[in-house]
């Protein structure tokens, strides 16, 4: 529909400070408790300038939740362009993403809320060009590597991401659901890690 573009995509000015306001609005009063007129105040814009992006508040939320994952890509691509081993870049792509969902879930008492939306069915469809792009991400390293994989490079990459599932909330220990169990769950992962990548060296 015009400029909402399916809440997919980048936008302009008020685009963007429309979504700055949702993220701290949802962050610190929730999304249920949040309304359009008050994202609509703190942007400095009217309300009906808000349904010129955004059809619904859920679209918003949507966005922003799909935003966490275009930040994680970021953090992927870059690891994925460092001098480090193809093992380390395994490593440091894999814990990026881990911990910067733990980070943005733990920010405040409402940042599950946020989170939880990376799991929704319209997410799913929205963000599955950010799961496509760490994907290639990790088959890219994973090809770099000379390691000893039982399936092609894009099968391991994808049993890679499925291993780390555990690790993403709603947490399946409720340790990782605290900020100070971070440390926790960043040596879990490795833990994990370590597992993985010692059954794809070649001996």
């Amino acid at each position: 529909m015009g400029s909402k573009e399916n809440n997919c995509s980048g936008g302009d000015e008020t685009r963007r400070a429309i979504l700055e306001a949702a993220r701290k609005r949802f962050l610190y009063y929730g999304f249920k408790k949040t309304t359009i007129d008050e994202i609509a105040a703190d942007a400095g814009i009217g309300k009906g300038s808000v349904y010129l992006h955004f059809e619904t508040k859920e679209a918003l939320l949507l966005t922003l939740a799909r935003d966490v994952k275009r930040n994680v890509t970021d953090q992927m691509r870059a690891i994925a362009a460092s001098l480090a081993s193809p093992e380390e870049k395994l490593r440091r792509m894999l814990l990026a993403a881990i911990l910067s969902v733990h980070d943005v879930a733990q920010v405040t008492v409402h940042g599950t809320e946020l989170v939880n939306e990376l799991l929704s069915p319209r997410l799913m469809q929205c963000g599955q060009p950010e799961r496509e792009a760490q994907l290639s991400l990790l088959t890219q390293v994973l090809t770099e590597g000379d390691f000893e994989l039982p399936s092609t490079p894009a099968e391991a990459a994808s049993h890679f991401l499925l291993a780390m599932v555990p690790f993403f909330p709603p947490y399946l220990n409720p340790c990782h659901a605290s900020p100070s169990c971070r440390k926790g769950l960043e040596a879990q992962a490795n833990a994990m890690l370590d597992f993985l990548l010692h059954g794809i060296r070649k001996r």
